[in-house]
């Protein structure tokens, strides 16, 4: 279940991934996006526990649907894990995202908050 991260400067979106994500995660995680959104580009926070598995179907599909729409509404997106694969995922795709994007160990969580808090 998605935990929202709320020590964070107003324009950065923080989420926790624990476990499986669900449709249902979706359904709470949009409307805050959303409506930071409307006040303009958001930075991102995306922290993948040690036990993230997976997105159900309807969630890899809520997540697609919701990353065109909003393509161009993130600034930085840092992505925090240590699963090998989710860091290689996250190198493979940065390039093509036109957000910065960053990759940080779970030791390194705050220096990510640092990086989103900075300008720019």
């Amino acid at each position: 279940m998605i935990t929202f991260l709320e020590d964070l400067p107003p324009d950065v979106l923080g989420v926790e991934l624990p476990g499986a994500i669900t449709h249902e995660d979706y359904q709470r995680l949009i409307p805050k996006a959303e409506a930071m959104m409307a006040k303009g580009p958001v930075k991102a926070l995306y922290v993948l526990g040690d036990d993230w598995s997976e997105y159900s179907p309807q969630a890899f599909w809520d997540d697609q649907v919701f990353g065109l729409k909003h393509w161009h509404d993130f600034r930085r997106l840092a992505l925090v894990s240590d699963q090998a694969a989710m860091r290689a995922m996250g190198r493979l795709f940065a390039p093509f995202f036109p957000a910065e994007v960053k990759l940080f160990a779970r030791a390194q969580l705050p220096e990510a908050k640092a990086w989103l808090a900075a300008p720019g």
